[in-house]
C-alpha cells in the first residue's frame, strides 16, 4: 500500500502508530517484568502500578509522540515548499529535505531511549520517596528502562526506515546518480548495532532476573536459619525460665551463637510491642520502622519469617514463647549476608562482561560476514560507475544464500552489460558511418540545384552507401502532372536518362513511406528489363507527405539485405534534394515564362496600339474627313434646293451611323459590356458571334443566366474561353467545339474541347518556352486565383482545356490579375475595320 503514497502526510498515522507500538512495550513488556522480577512489598507494588498508569501516557506523549510528530510536520512543510513546482526543484533544498527524512528514524530511536531512561528514572525516584524502595531495586528499574528504550528505539528505527522508503524513491528518480544526502550509516554498523542491542538487552534482563532470584534465595535461607535459632532460644528459655531472659550477658551469648551478622540483634517482646529483654534493638517494636503488615504479622502470627523492604531490606524471624503472648524476635540485615551474593554477583558480572565481549565479537563477525559480500558488490558497482568504460571484474562471492544469488545475478548483469557495451560500440560505429554517409549525401546533393546533377549524385551515393550494383530513379518532373522520368545508374559507370512510353503508378509500385522489398514481377516491362534481379529494394522518396519518386535497386537472391534504416535516411535526404532541385527548376521555368510573357505582352500591346492607331487614322479618320468635306460643300452651296440638301444630309447621317456601329463593335471586342450582366449571357453572345465568324459548330452548356460569380472570376473565365476559341479558329482545324460552364462544390469549372488536329502537350510541358503568349497568359491568370489548368491533347485527337477556380479565391474589392491584364492586353481577334461603305468615296 505504501507504494502508492507520495506525500509525507500520508505517513502521519503510521508514524503515530509506530510511537504507540513502541510505548506499548512499556506496558506489554516492562510491566510484567516489573511484577515478576522485582522484590517489592505490596506498598511498593502499588506505587509501581501507579507510576505505570500515569507515566507511560505522559512520557509517551511528551517523547515518542510529540517530538516525532513535530519533526514530521516540519518535513511535510519542507516537502510542500521544495516540490511546490515539480518542474523547478532546487537541488539544495531537495538535499536538505532528503537528509531530514533519512535522519528522522535515527532521531526517533534516540528519543525512545532517552524517554525510556527518563521515565523509569522518574518512576524510581517516586517509588523511592513514597514507598521506601531499596537502592538495589532502583538499579533494576534503570536497567529495565535501558532495555525497553533500546528495544523500542530499535523497533522505531527499523520500522520508520522501511516505512519512509517510498518517500525517498522520488529523490532517487530525480537524482538517481547522486548519493543520498543523509548521514551515512553502513549496513554492517546497522547489523552490529541490532545484534548488540538485542544481546545487551537480553543480558541485562537475565542478569537482573538472576540477581533478584539470588536475593530471594538468600532471604529464604537466612530466614530459615535464624528461625531455627529463634526456636532454640525459645526452647532454652522455656527450660530455664523466663527469668533467664533478663540476663543481658546471656542474650549477647545467644546473639553471637545465632550468627545474626554485624548489624543483627534479638530480643523478647510482649504482644503489645514492648521490648522486655534482649541484646540490642529499640525499646518498642514500633520503633523498628517495620511496615504495618510486618508488625501485625509479628504480633499476631504463630511464628515464621517476614521480610521488611523499607529502604534497607531486613529479615525478621519471630517465635512465640509459651502461652504468655511474648515473642522472640531475631532481626538481621540482608546486606550483612550479601557477601556470598556479592561474590555471585561479581562472578555473574564477569560472566556478563565476557558474554558481552563475546556478543560484541560475534556481532562484529556476523555483521562483517553478512555485509562483506554486499560491500564487495557495492564496491564493484561503484567502480563501474566511476569507470563505465571497463574492464569490469566479476564478484568473487560464492555463498548459498541471498547474497550469493545477488552476486551471481550481478556477475550475469556484468556479462550482459559487457555484451551490450560491445554491441553498443558496434552500433555506434555503424551509426557514425551512417551519419558520415548521410552528411556526405546531404553535402553533395545540396551543393547543386541542377536536376541532372542531383540525380547523378543521389544515384552515386545510394549505390555506394548501400552496396548496390544497379538502380533506377523514377520521379515526377515538376509541373508535368503524372509524367514519370527515369534515371538509370550502375556502380562504377555513368548514368543515363531513359524514356518510357507506358504510364507508371509510383504509389502502387512502392506502397507506404518506408523502404520495402518487392518482387520483380510488379515492375512494368520497360523497367523490368533494366533491373534483371529476383528481388528489388524500393525506396520511396517522400517529402512533406508528397511522393516525389522512388528508387528501385536489384538484389541478389542470396545476397545480404541493405540496412533499411540507413536506406530510409538516404531516401529522405534524396527526396529533400529532389524537392529543392524541382523547386529550383520550377522557379527557373516560371522566370522564363514570365520573361517571355512580358516580352510577348509588350509586343502584343504595342502591335495592338499600332493597329488601333492605324485603324483610327485609316478608317475612322477618313470617314470623319469625308463627313467634314460633305458638310463644307453644303456650307458653300447655298443655292441647293431642299430635296438635294436633304439627300446630302441623309448621306452624312448614314456615314455617322455606320461609324457609330463600328465604334460599338470595337468596344465590345475590347471588353463586352454584357459582362456587367453576368458571364452566362456574355458566353452565349460570344459563342454566337464566334459561330457566325468562324463557321465552326459550338455546343455550349451553362447554368441558368441569373447565375453570378465574382466579377474577376467572370472576366478570367471569359478571357480563357475567348483565348481557347480563338486558338481553335486559328490552329485546330476543328469542326465541333464543346464548351461547358459548371458551378458546384464551391468551385467553378470551364471545359473547352475540340476535335481538331491536337498537339504534343508533353513537349510544351517540358519546354514551356515553346508555348505562345495565349497559353502562358492563361496559365498565369489561373494560377493567380489558386486555380488549376489542365490541358490534354494528342496529335489528331483534339485538345481539351479544363479550368477550375475556387469561388473563395477573390477577396473583397480585389480586381485581381484578370482586370490588370485586361487593361493592357488587346484580344487577339481579327482586326476591326470600317465597312467599305464607310470609307471615303
Amino acid at each position: 500500500m505504501t507504494g502508492t503514497l507520495s506525500h509525507p502526510r500520508d505517513f502521519r498515522r503510521s508514524v503515530l502508530g509506530a510511537a504507540l507500538v513502541a510505548m506499548a512495550t512499556w506496558w506489554g513488556f516492562g510491566l510484567p517484568y516489573s511484577l515478576f522480577s522485582w522484590l517489592l512489598d505490596p506498598m511498593q507494588l502499588r506505587w509501581v502500578l501507579i507510576c505505570y498508569a500515569w507515566e507511560v501516557p505522559v512520557a509517551g506523549c511528551l517523547g515518542p509522540v510529540l517530538f516525532p510528530l513535530l519533526w514530521f510536520r516540519a518535513i511535510e512543510r519542507h516537502w510542500d515548499h521544495t516540490f511546490r513546482d515539480p518542474g523547478a526543484v532546487d537541488p539544495a533544498k531537495a538535499a536538505a529535505l532528503e537528509r531530514e527524512i533519512l535522519d528522522f528514524p535515527l532521531w526517533v530511536g534516540f528519543v525512545f531511549v532517552v524517554t525510556s531512561l527518563a521515565g523509569y528514572g522518574a518512576g524510581a525516584v517516586q517509588v523511592r520517596l513514597f514507598s521506601q524502595l531499596p537502592a538495589t531495586e532502583i538499579f533494576k528499574i534503570m536497567a529495565l528502562g535501558l532495555a525497553t528504550g533500546l528495544v523500542g528505539g530499535l523497533f522505531a528505527f527499523l520500522y520508520l526506515e522501511s516505512l519512509l522508503a517510498p518517500l525517498l524513491r522520488r529523490f532517487g528518480v530525480l537524482w538517481a546518480v547522486v548519493p543520498p544526502a543523509g548521514r551515512r550509516v553502513p549496513l554492517h554498523e546497522k547489523v552490529f548495532a541490532g545484534s548488540v542491542i538485542i544481546t545487551l538487552t537480553a543480558l541485562v534482563l537475565l542478569g537482573t532476573i538472576f540477581y533478584s532470584r539470588g536475593e530471594r534465595v538468600l532471604e529464604e535461607q537466612v530466614g530459615r536459619r535464624i528461625l531455627a535459632e529463634a526456636h532454640h532460644v525459645a526452647a532454652d528459655l522455656e527450660q530455664q525460665g523466663t527469668a533467664r531472659a533478663r540476663d543481658a550477658t546471656w542474650w549477647r551469648e545467644q546473639v553471637a551463637h545465632m550468627e545474626l551478622g554485624p548489624s543483627g540483634y534479638a530480643y523478647l517482646a510482649r504482644r503489645d510491642g514492648t521490648v522486655v529483654a534482649g541484646a540490642g534493638g529499640p525499646p518498642r517494636l514500633d520503633a523498628e520502622g517495620f511496615r504495618p503488615s510486618v508488625t501485625h504479622a509479628i504480633l499476631t502470627g504463630a511464628g515464621g519469617v517476614a521480610v521488611d523492604r523499607v529502604y534497607t531490606p531486613r529479615i525478621v524471624a519471630f517465635v512465640p514463647l509459651g502461652d504468655g503472648g511474648e515473642r522472640i524476635l531475631a532481626v538481621v540485615y540482608r546486606g550483612d549476608f550479601e557477601g556470598e551474593l556479592d561474590a555471585m554477583l561479581h562472578r555473574g558480572l564477569v560472566v556478563f562482561l565476557a558474554s558481552l565481549v563475546l556478543a560484541l565479537a560475534q556481532g562484529i563477525l556476523f555483521s562483517r560476514r553478512l555485509t562483506r559480500p554486499i560491500e564487495e558488490v557495492t564496491g564493484l558497482a561503484s567502480a563501474i560507475a566511476r569507470a563505465p568504460g571497463g574492464p569490469w571484474e566479476p564478484v568473487a562471492v560464492r555463498t548459498n544464500d541471498e547474497v550469493g544469488e545477488l552476486a551471481t545475478a550481478f556477475n550475469q548483469m556484468i556479462a550482459r552489460l559487457e555484451e551490450a557495451r560491445t554491441g553498443l560500440e558496434r552500433r555506434v560505429a555503424a551509426a557514425t558511418r551512417n551519419i558520415a554517409t548521410l552528411y556526405e549525401m546531404a553535402r553533395t546533393t545540396t551543393s547543386t540545384l541542377e536536376i541532372a546533377d542531383v540525380l547523378e549524385l543521389v544515384a552515386e551515393k545510394t549505390l555506394t552507401a548501400l552496396g548496390l550494383e544497379r538502380l533506377l530513379v523514377l520521379w515526377h518532373p515538376p509541373e508535368l502532372g503524372d509524367v514519370v522520368d527515369v534515371y538509370a545508374a550502375a556502380a562504377g559507370g555513368p548514368g543515363e536518362r531513359l524514356e518510357i512510353a507506358e504510364p507508371v503508378d509510383l504509389a502502387g509500385l512502392c506502397p507506404g513511406t518506408r523502404p520495402t522489398l518487392i518482387a520483380t514481377a510488379r515492375l512494368p516491362a520497360a523497367l523490368a528489363d533494366q533491373l534483371p534481379a529476383p528481388r528489388l529494394l524500393c525506396l520511396p522518396l517522400v517529402f512533406k507527405d508528397d511522393l516525389l519518386g522512388v528508387v528501385l535497386a536489384g538484389l541478389a537472391a542470396d545476397g545480404p539485405t541493405p540496412d533499411l534504416e540507413l536506406a530510409a535516411a538516404l531516401a529522405s535526404q534524396a527526396a529533400a534534394a529532389l524537392a529543392n532541385a524541382g523547386l529550383f527548376e520550377t522557379v527557373r521555368q516560371k522566370e522564363g515564362e514570365l520573361r517571355k510573357l512580358s516580352h510577348l505582352r509588350a509586343q502584343a500591346q504595342e502591335e495592338s496600339l499600332r493597329a488601333m492607331s492605324r485603324e483610327l487614322h485609316d478608317g475612322f479618320g477618313q470617314v470623319l474627313t469625308v463627313i467634314s468635306m460633305d458638310l463644307g460643300m453644303l456650307e458653300r452651296a447655298p443655292d441647293l434646293d431642299a430635296g438635294a440638301l436633304r439627300a446630302r444630309l441623309r448621306d452624312v447621317r448614314d456615314q455617322l451611323s455606320r461609324l457609330m456601329h463600328e465604334v460599338r463593335t470595337m468596344s465590345q471586342v475590347l471588353r463586352p459590356p454584357m459582362l456587367d450582366f453576368g458571364l452566362v449571357p456574355t458566353l452565349h453572345w460570344f459563342v454566337e458571334k464566334f459561330t457566325r465568324s468562324a463557321r465552326i459548330e459550338v455546343r455550349l452548356r451553362t447554368p441558368p443566366e441569373e447565375t453570378r460569380l465574382p466579377p474577376p472570376i467572370e472576366l478570367l473565365l471569359y478571357r480563357v474561353a475567348q483565348e481557347a476559341l480563338t486558338n481553335v479558329a486559328k490552329h485546330a482545324r476543328a469542326r465541333h467545339v464543346d464548351v461547358e460552364l459548371a458551378v458546384q462544390d464551391a468551385h467553378v469549372t470551364l471545359d473547352v474541347a475540340d476535335d481538331g488536329v491536337g498537339f504534343e502537350v508533353d513537349r510544351f510541358r517540358r519546354t514551356p518556352s515553346l508555348a505562345g503568349v495565349g497559353l502562358l497568359g492563361m496559365r498565369e491568370r489561373v494560377a493567380y486565383y489558386r486555380g488549376e489548368l489542365d490541358i490534354r491533347s494528342r496529335p489528331n485527337a483534339g485538345v481539351r482545356i479544363r479550368v477550375a477556380i475556387p469561388l473563395d479565391a477573390v477577396q473583397s474589392g480585389d480586381g485581381g490579375l484578370a482586370e490588370v491584364a485586361d487593361e493592357v492586353e488587346t484580344p487577339r481577334e481579327a482586326p476591326l475595320r470600317p465597312s467599305p461603305a464607310a470609307r471615303p468615296r
